[in-house]
């Protein structure tokens, strides 16, 4: 494991993950702003999502140019864009940048994933739950950093969130190496697809309605919070903990992944995710945030665990195989969005989140469809020790 590259390119991933987290908190100063219907947010939030369509054909780019300029143009267009949400004057303009953020968060993540990957040498989901690690934290502190500069400063200086990954990218330069998988020629990468487009396929298939449920919980919580007269601290408070807790799941079952069969793992962490969220809705105070960090460690925990399994699937196209169970499959759960603002417009967001909070169930009887794989054990003694 390359440990120093592996912490700096962690530190990139906080930055991208802190720009694609950054909409979701300020989504009720933005619709109080803007005057809009949770139809329009949900719209609003299919916008963003519709660059992670394109992750794959970013993660086919990346594998042909090693992953390195991808990662560096991702960061800059994240850094750029995402922060001008605090400014936008309309709705109009709103989605044109939120758009060319999320084409930043789009393009750095399958390459992202790849390399990462590759760092982590023999332990490679544990090298990616290090990488999740710290877009995991992003979407922990974010929540809570957003509502206390909005109501101290406003929205006008949300902006200034672009120096942070501006500074980042020249260090995430000087030591993001190029990929070392060898370059396959691309009717070998097409054969090497085809015969594995049934694991990758159930792979994906688990991470999109996982993704409606777990993220849709995310996107809506703000909301439910403002709509029961909570402050912004503690619905930020809230979030932070449902994002930051799948930290702790996705380092846990990360390191479990390369020791055992990682099928039982993510058929568990599903089914046990939807009672803490169900829960969470029915409560208050300390017992809803130990609720939501329950929940969000559960749904959360299978994130490194399947883009390892796909990766280990199909090497040749760590990039592309990479972007099917992370961006695009995020990308296909936020275009539910609207559908799902519809019903918040006519049946309130505590009965959205409710769906949301049962759709983990799904994803694990869909979850009895992958593959089964035994992951080697790895040798955590010094050298020489015998």
């Amino acid at each position: 494991m390359q440990r120093l590259r592996l912490f700096v390119f962690t530190l990139g991933h906080f930055c991208v993950d802190s720009y694609a987290a950054m909409l979701t908190p300020a989504l009720p100063f933005v619709r109080e702003r803007l005057g809009l219907t949770f139809a329009q947010i949900g719209l609003l939030g299919s916008f963003v999502q519709l660059s992670n369509l394109g992750q794959p054909l970013l993660g086919i780019l990346g594998d042909y140019l090693r992953g390195r300029w991808l990662i560096f143009v991702g960061i800059a267009l994240a850094a750029v864009f995402a922060p001008l949400v605090g400014v936008a004057p309309s709705f109009g303009w709103l989605v044109p940048g939120v758009m060319l953020g999320g084409l930043g968060v789009a393009a750095f993540h399958p390459s992202g994933f790849a390399l990462a990957g590759d760092l982590g040498g023999e332990r490679r989901a544990f090298g990616l739950a290090l990488f999740i690690f710290g877009g995991t934290l992003a979407l922990g502190f974010t929540p809570l950093w957003v509502p206390a500069l909005v109501t101290t400063f406003g929205m006008g200086w949300l902006p200034l969130a672009t120096i942070p990954g501006l500074l980042i990218l020249p260090f995430v330069i000087a030591v993001v190496p190029a990929r070392t998988a060898p370059r396959s020629a691309l009717p070998e990468r097409v054969a090497e697809f085809r015969r594995v487009i049934a694991p990758v396929g159930a792979i994906v298939a688990v991470v999109i309605v996982r993704s409606i449920g777990g993220f849709g919980f995310a996107f809506f919580l703000p909301l439910l919070g403002q709509e029961r007269g909570l402050s912004p601290i503690a619905w930020g408070l809230a979030l932070s903990v449902y994002n930051l807790s799948g930290v702790v799941g996705s380092l846990i079952l990360g390191y479990l992944a390369d020791r055992r069969d990682p099928k039982p793992l993510v058929l568990g962490s599903l089914a046990l995710s939807a009672p803490f969220m169900l829960l969470a809705l029915q409560t208050d105070g300390l017992a809803a945030l130990a609720l939501l960090a329950g929940g969000g460690a559960m749904v959360f925990a299978t994130n490194s665990i399947l883009v390892a399994m796909a990766q280990q699937h199909a090497p040749a196209n760590a990039g592309f195989v990479s972007s099917l169970p992370g961006g695009f499959s995020w990308g296909v759960a936020g275009l539910t969005m609207p559908l799902f603002g519809l019903i918040a417009d006519a049946a309130g967001v505590t009965a959205v989140m409710r769906i949301m909070a049962l759709l983990p169930l799904a994803a694990a009887v869909l979850g009895l469809l992958l593959p089964r794989q035994a992951a080697p054990r790895v040798d955590l003694r010094p050298a020489g020790t015998g």
